[in-house]
């Protein structure tokens, strides 16, 4: 039996775009993504987590064939722990944007 890790597709902070500075109206280069489309995608992630978590634990309620509380319960642990990390990225950021604003220029 194994156990499958939650996946996000963020990468490493070298990855993510605007490190660089780059200009308001510059377009993303090919082949890399937005910030705003990595967490765009991270948080539809979390999402089929949770909707997962909740066909499971449906199922399991209902006596449906091949749900298990094992598997009910591993895929509402993973949605928890994908959606306790989201928030923490979310107040992370939020707390960055509020130092930037206010920084004096």
């Amino acid at each position: 039996m194994s156990i499958e890790g939650i996946k996000f597709n963020i990468g490493t902070i070298r990855d993510l775009p605007g490190l660089e500075g780059p200009s308001k109206t510059s377009p993303t280069p090919a082949g890399k993504t937005s910030f705003g489309e990595v967490f765009d995608s991270t948080i539809r992630e979390v999402d089929n987590l949770q909707k997962t978590a909740d066909e499971q634990i449906e199922g399991l309620t209902l006596g449906k064939q091949g749900v298990t509380p094992h598997g009910a319960m591993l895929a509402l642990e993973k949605a928890d722990v994908a959606f306790q990390l989201m928030s923490s990225i979310r107040a992370k950021i939020l707390r960055a944007y509020e130092e930037v604003i206010r920084t004096s220029v």
